[in-house]
């Protein structure tokens, strides 16, 4: 898990550092919320490489309530189109790194003596592939020209291994991208 994390941190550095300058820095705030009603927040960047096509790299977290708390980190490649009114859908794929936490109390562990112990609650360390479908998305840039894009997206996004499993989720991510502007001087 820990090469996966240093996978994805080469990935995400090369791909912020080497902004290809278009004078603008999308950042995007979210909501997002695990099972749609698990509160979470997650911001991210998008760098735009290719005919609709962008990189993306977002950090976050949820609550789901008397369950978990998850952190995450994934990046991943969207294809978007953007209609001349403003109107876009997208999809994308990617991967990332999940570390969940259990509510609820202490968790317990036998030794091979019988003798019962409180185990430590240090999370655990998940492999986070997902699926983005960009239902709708608002770009004020087209026709008000203002710099801020809205989006609603569903994520369906998988936790493994979970029982020697992969455990789906899905998540509804609402949202705005600021396209800061960098100073051309």
């Amino acid at each position: 898990m820990k090469k996966i994390l240093v996978f994805l941190l080469l990935i995400t550095g090369s791909a912020v550092f080497a902004h290809g300058g278009g004078g603008v820095i999308p950042v995007n705030f979210s909501y997002f919320g695990e099972t749609i009603i698990h509160p979470g927040f997650e911001i991210g960047y998008e760098n735009a490489f290719y005919n609709g096509f962008n990189f993306t790299v977002s950090i976050g977290f949820y609550i789901h309530q008397r369950n978990h708390t998850g952190f995450y980190f994934n990046s991943g490649i969207n294809w978007r189109h953007t209609f001349p009114v403003g109107y876009s859908m997208e999809f994308g794929i990617g991967f990332g790194y999940l570390h969940t936490f259990v509510h609820g109390g202490d968790t317990y562990t036998v030794d091979d003596n019988g003798d019962i112990f409180v185990k430590p609650n240090y999370g655990r360390s998940n492999f986070m592939p997902l699926i983005k479908l960009g239902l709708f998305g608002w770009d004020l840039r087209n026709n008000a020209g203002i710099p801020i894009r809205i989006n609603l997206d569903v994520i369906i996004f998988g936790q493994f291994p979970y029982n020697n499993f992969i455990m789906p989720h899905i998540a509804l991510k609402t949202g705005t991208t600021y396209f800061f502007e960098l100073d051309q001087n």
